[in-house]
């Protein structure tokens, strides 16, 4: 199947002319984020069912140009979540309405993590290469084997969401398709307050009291920081470095260094850390995080494990699809709350008969 390469706006906007209103689109992108906090578009590519584009997304003079295409139509992708953070940084818009092929394929019974290829291979019986999945997406002009490898990936999509969607209905989990990509697609537009990045630090788990307050007050820096300077998080100063000075402050700034900070962050950012260091000491500490489970509490989660095991077997699915490791300890610290995430389809399917086993025991 050929392709149309777009690198204008009055080509995307001529292109985009002809779409008839709420017609899905089968899309992927390319984007790179080795060295930045933000992800940066290289390629979209659609098909709208009848023709593939491929378009340039930094040669488009205007970015918001795309928001159309994004939000005025649904999406069929594959594993989305960071194609669609990709495209609402570039255009400021977000989707309608999306359906993962990834997630449809695990609720038929494929791996959770079934990549493109694979199910392409399973569902069609064709091998697609994949010497370009390293490749820098920026670089111009973009080779042959760059321009075939991202038209490939959807030149498929139609067929294997179509078949994905009978498997679906035959199964009676349509509904189930619909929920896991509202909840996608929530995820990835919410977003996660600055005061609240301490519980992305590795270690924080360790920490309480003051010392919690001042990785709090850290971490939030730090997460300012690398969407202002866009830079990765570790750029600014790392998880090791963060938990170090929220143990064991230093009060002069030849004392970072000890602690694991870089010198570049010491002579840019030293007088800074400092000064959140002596501020969290008058700040109320946020509450810790869960403790690892005990002996009981890893027993209790280890028989819902086997008791999910045979309804995932029953289903024909895996049984990470039905429940998080995650979601099973926080039902065991607190039985009669069921976690967000095992409402839903799940509620009655596996939460409840958990529930049960535990409170009744």
């Amino acid at each position: 199947m050929t392709y149309r390469w777009i690198d204008r706006v009055d080509d995307l906007q001529d292109a985009m002319a002809g779409l008839s209103a709420q017609q899905p689109l089968y899309l992927d992108t390319e984007f790179m984020r080795e060295r930045t906090f933000w992800p940066q578009l290289a390629l979209v590519q659609v098909n709208t069912g009848d023709a593939i584009w491929l378009i340039d997304a930094p040669a488009l003079a205007d970015p918001t140009t795309l928001a159309p295409l994004c939000a005025g139509h649904p999406l069929v992708m594959h594993a989305c979540s960071e194609d669609i953070e990709a495209l609402n940084v570039f255009t400021g818009a977000a989707p309608v309405a999306i359906e993962d092929t990834q997630i449809a394929a695990a609720l038929c019974g494929h791996d959770l993590q079934c990549s493109y290829q694979r199910l392409v291979r399973e569902l069609t019986g064709t091998e697609l290469p994949k010497d370009a999945t390293r490749t820098d997406w920026l670089k111009r002009p973009l080779s042959p084997q760059q321009l075939a490898y991202a038209r490939d990936d959807v030149v498929w999509l139609p067929e294997l969401a179509e078949r994905l969607r009978e498997q679906l209905a035959g199964l009676g989990r349509l509904a189930w398709w619909q929920e896991e990509c509202q909840r996608l697609l929530d995820s990835v537009q919410a977003q996660v307050p600055a005061e609240e990045a301490w519980r992305q630090v590795k270690g924080a788990g360790h920490l309480q009291g003051v010392a919690l307050a001042r990785l709090q007050q850290l971490a939030a820096w730090r997460d300012r920081m690398a969407r202002e300077r866009d830079l990765p998080r570790g750029f600014i100063i790392r998880d090791p470095a963060l938990l170090a000075l929220a143990q064991q402050p230093p009060r002069q700034a030849d004392g970072l260094h000890d602690q694991g900070v870089h010198p570049s962050v010491i002579r840019r950012d030293g007088e800074t850390l400092l000064a959140l260091l002596r501020e969290a000491e008058q700040m109320t500490p946020p509450a810790p995080l869960p403790e690892p489970p005990d002996a009981a509490q890893r027993d209790r989660v280890k028989q819902l494990r086997t008791h999910v095991g045979k309804i995932a077997a029953q289903l024909g699915v895996e049984p990470e699809v039905l429940v998080r490791r995650r979601w099973l300890e926080a039902l065991v610290r607190e039985p009669e709350q069921i976690p967000a995430p095992m409402q839903g389809w799940r509620r009655t399917l596996v939460a409840e008969p958990l529930q049960e086993i535990l409170l009744n025991d």
